[in-house]
């Protein structure tokens, strides 16, 4: 038989996506899956969980063998532990079945390979393997995906509307009725209001103003002030289907300077620039120089503060987007050297322009890319004012 398409992956799915994404099944203890090939050229997966984890697998996993440890004890025993055991069964199991080298994912823990390796198995590393499944979204994935979009847009229209909403005091804090509106209270209200909707906000939310914005990747601190732009990145989790939104929108409570309009007007014809480009069989660098054409042609510079520069300087200072699906940072990257674009590939498209003195400016959409074009899942205005 040969080895050429035998592959595995192990890990836990609650955690390990490729997994999660091979087997549609979660569960919080380690898995190991083997696809086998037969004799007549099909496929056979085989599945093992914990035993106590069979009955659900059996009904729900995408395997066409489910079993646990005992059923590929080795000669010399299984381990106390729970995980070495699988581990030892796993390369018990591709032992049984003439199995001596295969192909795994980068996620795979040591543990497995180690115990392959113990059992005279060769693990080779596949750079591309689960990565190119997980890529291309099935329909039902961006369905997914667009009712998490649709839940993150929720969460940021009662977002930016608080924002806009609040009243200033004498010194330029916002309150909303007696509390004062800091970075800190916005993101416990925005998690509060996505548990309410069953997602989880498991990286909290980024809620950042004047001077921390220039560190673009900042969740924010202090209190926020009207007439300054509040950039709010919301990206939380569907709990029920374990596929992420992602959105970015910018409020300014009051008057935003003249400066700040012209950034926000040369990021939303960016952000539209870069998704037209967003086409099948190009590549990501191609898109991300989309967005460095429009940036630069609204006068604007790419790139890190020079070490000379002061607290008035103005740039872009990342790439144009990622990809997005059952982790919210996902391949390929609209970025220098991103790769090419695959039919239903999902991405975001987030420019944005950055300065310590007169704030920042951020606006994400996520889109499809189709065979007819690109499709954005985003029914949300990209405007400053919410109120």
């Amino acid at each position: 038989m040969s080895n050429d398409t035998v592959f595995v992956l192990g890990g836990v799915p609650a955690t390990n996506m490729n997994v999660r994404h091979r087997i549609q099944f979660t569960v919080g203890d380690a898995v190991f899956y083997i696809n086998l090939p037969q004799q007549d050229g099909s496929f056979r997966s085989v599945l093992l969980v914990r035993d106590i984890e069979m009955g659900l697998a059996r009904k729900h996993a995408r395997a066409d063998e489910v079993g646990c440890a005992a059923d590929y004890e080795p000669e010399g025993g299984l381990s106390g532990d729970r995980d070495t055991a699988l581990a030892q069964a796993g390369a018990e199991c591709l032992r049984r079945n003439g199995i001596d080298r295969v192909r795994t994912d980068g996620s795979l823990p040591m543990i497995f390979t180690a115990h392959l390796r113990d059992t005279g198995i060769e693990v080779e590393y596949d750079p591309q393997l689960a990565i190119l499944d997980r890529r291309t979204k099935s329909e039902e994935e961006v369905a997914y995906l667009r009712r998490a979009q649709s839940v993150t847009e929720e969460a940021m229209e009662f977002a930016c509307g608080m924002v806009c909403a609040a009243t200033a005091d004498a010194e330029g804090v916002l309150h909303d009725h007696e509390t004062m509106l800091t970075s800190e209270l916005m993101r416990q209200r925005i998690t509060s209001f996505l548990i309410g909707k069953n997602f989880s906000n498991h990286h909290d939310s980024i809620v950042v103003t004047v001077p921390h914005v220039a560190d673009c990747h900042h969740h924010g601190t202090g209190a926020l002030q009207t007439g300054l732009p509040v950039i709010i990145d919301i990206f939380p989790r569907d709990n029920e289907t374990g596929y992420w939104g992602d959105c970015t929108r910018t409020a300014v409570n009051g008057e935003p300077s003249p400066e700040l309009v012209r950034m926000h007007a040369a990021v939303v014809k960016a952000k539209d620039e870069a998704i037209a480009a967003l086409r099948v069989g190009t590549t990501g660098d191609a898109v991300h120089q989309a967005t460095i054409a429009s940036i630069t042609g609204s006068g604007y510079v790419m790139g890190l503060p020079p070490a000379d520069a002061d607290d008035g300087f103005i740039s872009m200072r990342h790439g144009t987007g990622h990809g997005i699906g059952l982790d919210v940072h996902e391949p390929i990257l609209l970025s220098d050297g991103g790769g090419e674009i695959m039919a239903n590939e999902v991405f975001t498209v987030e420019p944005g322009l950055y300065s310590a003195r007169f704030g920042g400016v951020r606006v994400e959409d996520m889109v499809v890319v189709t065979t007819a074009g690109p499709k954005n899942l985003n029914c949300l205005p990209d405007h400053l004012d919410w109120r």
